[in-house]
């Protein structure tokens, strides 16, 4: 993991910006340049959350802390 990862923990509430769309979501792992995250309840059902399975891998520069 780089340095840019070590506040997004696993279970650390995020904001992140995929395809021009924000959403939100939690981390459930750390890789070592980017994070797998899962969607918050409110975007679960968006075309886009539903056609990634619910999760998303998103680099750590990309991403905030909520």
């Amino acid at each position: 993991m780089s340095k840019l990862g070590t506040p997004f923990v696993k279970d650390k509430h995020v904001a992140f910006v995929f395809h021009r769309h924000h959403f939100e979501g939690k981390v459930a792992k750390q890789l070592r340049n980017s994070a797998i995250i899962d969607f918050d309840n409110d975007y679960k059902e968006s075309s886009t959350a539903l056609e990634l399975k619910q999760k998303v891998v998103i680099s750590y520069s990309k991403m905030k802390l909520v």
